[in-house]
């Protein structure tokens, strides 16, 4: 199967099963197993259309007599994957990028549409192969331009300001950076960037974060020898940063109550010199299981996991010296990670402050006198983050800020107790962390 087919396959079962945009496209590489090339050729256009799809069906309409919610599944996807190379991959021959959307449209049976096809990117090709824009300015030549909703940019236009909603969701656009946590135990930052240097990785240590590197032409970064042995784990700067500001250390009991995949946990418990007991729960037993496979992956024998619902109290438990509490939320932060997330509902996005306040009152039960409570979440969402951590101080006048330790501070700031990472400064993931105490 080459790139495009690979690429078409997975957004149709996307569309189709509402899947993970990673998950789907893993799943299907690990099937055909391509070379290097057809592997990122793939990836470039799959996220891409993902990224574009308001930005592709708008200039869909513009050559096309028929709606686009109109159009077959099948031919819509082999639509935007065509217009997508056209406008924004300029290494492809355009000829190829129709011929090769046409023939998709074919192979999945939709052999009557094939000429449709080919007029509407041929159209489209004698155009200049330039993206088109809503000539009134505004919230939906915005979300036009960057493919962002108009549900999302005006929730980050009351959050922050117009300017700060448009810089967001262009930022959204493009690969992210790939960041990788140096596993303390196995080596050091050194060690670990010759290893991932000798296999041809470019490198670079983060400036402030210890333990941190950017990598760049990793290729499958499992494959890579420094993974393979424990050395590192793929982690953003921001989710490091969230698991440095819990403050760890050697000795201590903590709890990750919404623990899965894992990798905050491990940053604990690496902080920890994996002394202690660390105790990582996830609501779903598969998810669990992702958690114990990591830490052994890592040789950290502190951590214990187990299924468990973080919105429910368990007695049983005890009390622990730190909690960390990162909370399902809306992933407003992760777009460009996920782009699939772009598209939750109204009603989904204003259904979370609720649970997640549950959540943390309910994590607030484990914290001992003295001890530690950080609340996390992966949002740009000012409802979801100060409005929880507010509604939290509010109730519980146990609880008070308290600034993170100085392995966050350096990141964060000397005396901050909370604080919203975004990617247009320092070029986070969208993260929001705030630190309590319980006194």
């Amino acid at each position: 199967m080459d790139a495009r087919k690979i690429a078409y396959t997975a957004l149709l079962r996307m569309a189709r099963n509402k899947s993970y945009s990673n998950l789907t496209l893993d799943a299907i590489l690990k099937e055909e197993n391509p070379p290097v090339r057809e592997r990122q050729f793939a990836s470039t256009l799959f996220y891409g259309v993902l990224e574009r799809k308001l930005t592709l069906d708008y200039n869909i309409s513009r050559y096309s007599k028929k709606r686009v919610e109109s159009l077959d599944l099948e031919v819509c996807t082999a639509l935007e994957i065509g217009l997508y190379q056209l406008a924004c991959l300029s290494g492809v021959p355009q000829p190829a990028a129709v011929s090769e959307s046409v023939n998709l449209v074919k192979r999945s049976k939709k052999r009557s549409a094939a000429g449709f096809v080919n007029g509407v990117l041929r159209a489209f090709q004698r155009d200049g192969c330039r993206f088109s824009y809503p000539e009134e300015p505004g919230l939906f030549r915005l979300s036009v331009e960057t493919g962002m909703p108009e549900e999302i940019l005006r929730r980050w236009s009351a959050d922050y300001s117009p300017e700060i909603a448009a810089a967001l969701a262009r930022a959204c656009l493009g690969r992210p950076p790939l960041h990788l946590r140096v596993n303390p135990l196995r080596g050091t930052a050194g060690q670990a960037a010759a290893l991932l240097a000798e296999e041809g990785v470019e490198v670079r240590a983060d400036p402030v974060l210890p333990n941190c590197l950017e990598v760049f032409h990793t290729g499958s970064i499992a494959e890579r020898r420094a993974f393979r042995e424990g050395m590192v784990s793929v982690q953003d700067r921001a989710s490091q940063l969230c698991a440095l500001a819990v403050g760890a250390q050697p000795g201590e009991r903590i709890f990750d109550l919404c623990a899965a995949p894992g990798s905050k946990s491990f940053v604990m418990a690496q902080e920890m010199k994996d002394c202690g007991e660390l105790r990582a729960f996830d609501l779903y037993p598969a998810r669990a299981g992702l958690i114990r496979q990591g830490a052994e992956r890592l040789g950290l024998t502190c951590i214990r996991t187990a299924v468990g619902d973080a919105a429910c109290f368990d007695e049983s438990l005890g009390l622990a010296d730190r909690v960390l509490c990162d909370v399902p939320c809306s992933g407003l932060g992760i777009i460009r990670r996920k782009p699939e997330i772009r598209w939750k509902s109204a009603e989904e996005l204003d259904a979370l402050p609720p649970l997640q306040l549950s959540i943390l009152e309910n994590a607030a039960h484990y914290v001992k006198p003295g001890g530690t409570l950080v609340y996390s979440t992966c949002a740009l969402s000012r409802a979801e983050n100060e409005g929880v951590a507010g509604a939290f101080l509010a109730a519980h006048p146990e609880f008070s800020p308290d600034p993170v330790p100085p392995a966050a501070a350096a990141a964060l700031g000397e005396g901050c107790s909370s604080a919203t990472l975004t990617p247009l400064e320092g070029n986070f993931d969208g993260f929001y962390i705030a630190r309590f105490i319980r006194r």
